[in-house]
């Protein structure tokens, strides 16, 4: 994980885990509930279920990118700062 030990990564690495879990049972569920209908329809659906775990997981890693960002861009500018003053 990019971020430091902090209550933020526990939750972010816990969350991600959830959306991982989501779109592995929505794809398991999905594929098992739709078996009956034929393999197309069922992969497709498994496909489908897989859709709101994925979502999360990508709105997450989206999250971590933008904090990663931040947390970058606040230490240019205090080595910019450190540098004005020094000259």
């Amino acid at each position: 994980m990019r971020l430091k030990r902090t209550t933020l990564s526990g939750l972010m690495s816990f969350l991600l885990g959830a959306g991982w879990g989501i779109a592995l049972i929505g794809a398991l569920s999905m594929f098992v509930s739709f078996w009956h209908a034929g393999f197309l329809i069922a992969v497709l659906s498994a496909i489908l279920g897989t859709l709101p775990g994925l979502l999360m997981v990508v709105f997450l890693e989206y999250l971590l990118l933008k904090n990663e960002i931040l947390h970058e861009m606040k230490r240019q500018t205090r080595l910019l700062e450190e540098i004005k003053h020094r000259a």
